[in-house]
């Protein structure tokens, strides 16, 4: 299989994984067994994509991340240039690529496991789903949180015994019963559910949304405990069934009414849309309800598929199922909003934000709605450079959750759709960016600008491909350990445009050597290549032939130059 091919399929699980949010550890393990899973026989350039996100959804059910295969298969999906191209994973897929990993069984999914070890202690469904509540809150807030727990039954245990806790039901769903049931203990749960309880804080967990009002039926303690314990059940006392017999009708009541706001919050986002895009907040302020309540209903329609829960930018928005993509108007409308936030974040002035926003109407052309933050980030970053601001890339993605590599895509596209000139930066600012954000010592930053100085080669490479080629070329010589991902996600060049880059700085300065442009003396790398540091296998084999004459060259024949003829010769260039 070729390098090329993996290391596409790399970048857009990279791409899938920042849309889904899915942690970074998650993401890098992701990335190792990729690169295991494409040694296998069985995995080549056709089949390559399904495997890879299949692998990503068993690291997210060992992580305990709630990311479904659907909106894996989908986010995958989209990043494919063809549409004939869909990923699909079943478990099939789940067990065959399980097995080249060496996973014994597919893990069960978060999702499940809230709701088995819920039904096990015999908790109302109610109280489950503020469970599978509060386990997407906190990864939505943390995902790393989540993926660093002790294991995902801790974790399914620990928000179970949460939702009891914040429903005054703790003495029902106690933590050795959840422990027991999740196959963990005591101990672990109550551990886990501290780590959860501090990144939610006691003010949002006083939120209405986690309660299951007085409808939830509380079971008995004795009667749970028992069951916990795998004994058989003790029937409740005969006067308590009048009393539950009116819970459950009050449940029902309780639903109905729920059922009813929730079609009428439905009725409201068909009637905003295509006007404007329906938000929690212009829902709920039509209602003169709260904003929880109408998150939940509105999520609790999305999951059933009624209606569509995107991301704006930095905003939820509420779409109707049968509309299959968000109107160009209001796509205009999100994008601009989300340069207002970002311009108030950012503390820039009036009128480079007029100049962004007289740019989005133009640059929306195949630009989703749920893009509206990255398209804002490259109209300010745009807006910005030509006022000659100091905003930069790395600046402006910190702020919302991407890389700052798609700010730098974009003002490619942006160039053209707009029609304006966009000042780039110079290869050796891009040098100064890299060194500063990864914090790279003075001597390889140096050596970046030294090698990029003397570079004479005919490739065209952009200032952003050279100068982080350059980067790469000195922390290679200096033996410094540099992931090319880090390099790009800062300086918004591709990888592996950025690893030909660094190739062509090779070659051009190992033949200014031999040729005599360049002082033995003056060059820090020569020893390196005495030392095999610099291997021929790096690159094509043209510039392992640059290399391993080059090699000959310094053993002892440094004053004896090698004319351009020769050279042709000696390289297969007649």
């Amino acid at each position: 299989m070729s390098r090329t091919s993996e290391d596409s399929v790399d970048r857009r699980l990279v791409e899938v994984a920042e849309k889904l949010q899915v942690a970074n550890d998650t993401l890098q393990i992701t990335q190792v067994r990729l690169n295991q899973l494409s040694n296998e026989p069985d995995v080549d350039e056709d089949n390559l994509d399904g495997v890879a996100a299949t692998a990503l959804a068993l690291s997210c059910r060992e992580d305990g991340l709630p990311v479904s295969e659907h909106d894996i298969e989908k986010a995958w999906s989209e990043t494919l240039d063809s549409a004939d191209n869909e990923v699909t994973i079943s478990h099939q897929q789940l067990e065959a690529v399980g097995s080249y990993l060496d996973i014994d069984e597919v893990p069960p999914h978060p999702n499940a496991l809230v709701k088995g070890f819920g039904e096990a202690v015999e908790m109302p469904e109610n109280m489950i789903n503020v469970a599978h509540r509060l386990l997407y809150d906190c990864f939505e807030m943390n995902p790393s949180v989540i993926a660093s727990g002790t294991s995902p039954a801790a974790t399914a245990g620990a928000v179970l015994s949460l939702a009891a806790s914040v429903n005054d039901r703790e003495q029902s769903y106690g933590q050795d019963a959840l422990g027991k049931v999740s196959g963990t203990n005591e101990v672990t749960i109550r551990n886990r559910r501290e780590v959860l309880e501090d990144l939610l804080g006691e003010d949002r967990l006083q939120d209405d949304r986690y309660r299951v009002g007085p409808d939830a039926p509380a079971t008995d303690t004795t009667e749970q405990s028992t069951a916990a314990d795998g004994a058989g059940t003790t029937e409740p006392p005969t006067e308590q069934t009048g009393s539950r017999t009116e819970t459950a009708e009050s449940g029902e009541e309780s639903q109905g009414t729920a059922e009813t706001e929730g079609s009428e919050f439905l009725e409201t986002v068909r009637s905003m849309y295509p006007d404007e895009l329906p938000t929690t907040e212009s829902v709920a302020e039509a209602h003169d309800a709260s904003t929880d309540a109408v998150s939940a209903a509105l999520a609790e329609l999305s999951t059933s598929g009624t209606i569509q829960q995107k991301r704006a930018g930095s905003v939820t928005v509420w779409v109707p199922a049968e509309q299959d993509a968000v109107e160009a108007d209001l796509t205009v409308d999100a994008v601009e909003t989300e340069v207002d936030a970002l311009v108030e974040d950012l503390d820039i002035g009036a009128s480079t934000r007029l100049l962004a926003r007289g740019m989005v109407s133009d640059a929306v052309d195949n630009v989703g709605v749920e893009d509206a933050a990255e398209l804002a980030g490259a109209v300010i970053v745009a807006a910005a450079r030509m006022e000659d601001l100091d905003t930069d890339t790395v600046e402006v993605a910190e702020l919302r959750e991407f890389e700052p590599r798609v700010i730098t895509q974009r003002l490619d596209t942006l160039e053209e759709t707009v029609d304006v000139e966009i000042p780039r930066r110079d290869a050796d600012e891009i040098i100064g960016e890299v060194a500063d954000e990864l914090g790279l010592s003075e001597a390889l930053r140096e050596e970046s600008l030294t090698s990029l100085e003397r570079y004479d080669g005919d490739e065209e490479y952009t200032p952003a491909e050279l100068g982080a080629g350059a980067v790469m070329f000195a922390a290679t010589v200096n033996a410094t350990e540099l992931d090319v991902g880090a390099v790009s996600a800062i300086s918004g060049a591709d990888p592996d445009h950025i690893t030909d880059a660094m190739n062509s700085v090779v070659v051009s300065l190992c033949l200014g050597l031999v040729r005599g442009d360049i002082a033995y003396e003056d060059c820090s790398w020569t020893t390196e290549l005495l030392e095999s540091e610099l291997s021929p296998e790096i690159g094509d084999s043209y510039t392992g032939r640059v290399i391993a004459l080059t090699k000959t060259y310094t053993a002892g024949r440094e004053a004896r130059y090698v004319d351009d003829g020769t050279l042709d010769i000696v390289l297969g260039e007649e």
